[in-house]
């Protein structure tokens, strides 16, 4: 059996995650938290919340967008792990969509 001399680094892949595809994550699970939080103070107050809550939820809507476009804006770099923009699209595309729902059906 032959002995290895020195200390090898083993190194797999020169993959890395890419730093918006994190940013995009991190925005998208922030939206989505600011989301629920604003669902459930709505149903709290049976709907007569305010137009605060309009508010914050254009401004969720807003960081949900960024986020999206950092993801897809992200797909396009080399040697990247790609399971960070997926889920920073997919979590800010379920917001985005929310959104946009919650407020074509409030104006019905």
């Amino acid at each position: 059996m032959g002995r290895r001399r020195g200390k090898q680094k083993i190194q797999f892949s020169n993959r890395t995650h890419p730093r918006s595809g994190i940013i995009s994550l991190v925005m998208g699970a922030v939206a989505f938290v600011i989301l629920l939080v604003l669902f459930f103070v709505s149903s709290a107050n049976k709907g007569e919340s305010g137009g605060w809550i309009g508010v914050a939820g254009i401004w969720t809507m807003a960081l949900a967008i960024v986020g999206f476009v950092l993801a897809v804006k992200s797909y396009r770099m080399e040697d990247i792990y790609r399971i960070t923009p997926t889920l920073g699209s997919v979590f800010n595309g379920i917001v985005v969509v929310a959104m946009m729902l919650l407020y074509v059906v409030g104006t019905v």
